[in-house]
């Protein structure tokens, strides 16, 4: 009687089809990382100031920003010298001012200044950077080769 109950069972088991389902589904998935990047294409002007001669929005580099950050992102400018060109072997300066894209440009801390730019789809923005700054004879001025670094430094918020 046991060996018919099993052979029953083998006989259900390997002749009942199999039960299928009437759909099914698979999952598609990526992930896009955050992307923040600036560059800075300085024109020749900005190495070979005239300071003798006052300038007024004089444009000596662009700033182009690029973010896919869902949650905007931040562009802080700094100054080594605090807005100031400084004689690379001494400690006599010459004061400007900056903007970009017509907006001033805090540089006078050590902290700079921040722009906060909100954003809900991908972004590139170009803007213009310029200085001013009030000409002095050079017979006014101890010569030699005055210098500042201004950095600019992008993140997302």
């Amino acid at each position: 009687m046991m060996k018919k109950f099993i052979a029953s069972i083998l006989f259900f088991t390997l002749t009942t089809p199999a039960f299928s389902a009437t759909s099914g589904f698979f999952l598609l998935r990526t992930q896009v990382p955050r992307r923040v990047s600036i560059s800075i294409t300085p024109v020749s002007v900005a190495s070979a100031l005239d300071l003798s001669t006052t300038q007024t929005n004089l444009k000596v580099a662009n700033a182009t920003a690029m973010s896919n950050s869902r949650t905007g992102f931040k562009v802080t400018f700094t100054s080594a010298n605090l807005g100031k060109l400084k004689r690379v072997t001494g400690a006599e300066v010459f004061p400007y001012t900056m903007k970009v894209g017509g907006l001033d440009v805090g540089l006078t801390t050590s902290s700079g200044t921040t722009f906060n730019l909100d954003q809900s789809a991908p972004m590139t923005i170009s803007r213009d950077i310029t200085i001013s700054y009030t000409g002095k004879p050079a017979e006014a001025m101890i010569e030699g080769t005055y210098l500042d670094t201004v950095t600019l430094t992008i993140a997302a918020r």
